[in-house]
């Protein structure tokens, strides 16, 4: 009875760990998208409603999105005080403290880094077409993303399975 119970949990440790290293892949893919759509958000209520870029970043806090809610939030607490920092070094700083903590890897915050750059400082038609070209990049982010998820999450979870079995067979 032991046995079978060391092997439950053997099998079961293993493939929680594959199905822990796919989920990291599905994060990854769903912040990447929810960054698509706050940029695409941004665009929208620069050109249309010309909102000034501190009330954009206030709407966003209050994002029902937790990766979106907490990268704009950090953003948020940093804007409202009085410290004679640019915007463009808030945006940045809110994107490195927090950035790996909701789930983007290095070169995503890197294209949102730049994108502070244009933010505020130039007109509408400049700030449209930084942010179009920070959707292009962070689009094909998402499509790596997207394809890792596909590859890697399906090998990681299967070997994973594939491993704790070995190693009951190897145990026995």
């Amino acid at each position: 009875m032991l046995k079978i119970i060391g092997i439950v949990l053997v099998i079961g440790s293993f493939t929680g760990i594959g199905i822990s290293q796919r989920q990291q892949f599905r994060g990854h893919v769903v912040v990447l998208g929810d960054m698509l759509s706050t940029l695409d958000f941004l665009s929208s209520e620069l050109s249309y409603h010309l909102t000034s870029i501190p009330d954009i970043v206030a709407k966003l806090a209050q994002d029902s999105r937790p990766s979106v809610a907490k990268a704009f939030g950090t953003m948020h607490e940093l804007i409202q005080r009085d410290d004679n920092l640019s915007l463009a070094f808030k945006w940045m700083k809110a994107f490195r403290d927090c950035g790996q903590e909701i789930g983007l890897d290095a070169e995503d915050i890197a294209i949102l880094c730049d994108l502070s750059e244009f933010l505020g400082k130039y007109d509408a038609q400049a700030q449209q077409k930084s942010i179009d070209y920070a959707k292009v990049r962070l689009s094909r982010q998402l499509e790596l993303a997207s394809a890792e998820m596909k590859s890697k999450g399906n090998v990681y979870r299967t070997c994973c399975v594939a491993a704790g079995i070995l190693l009951v067979l190897v145990l026995i």
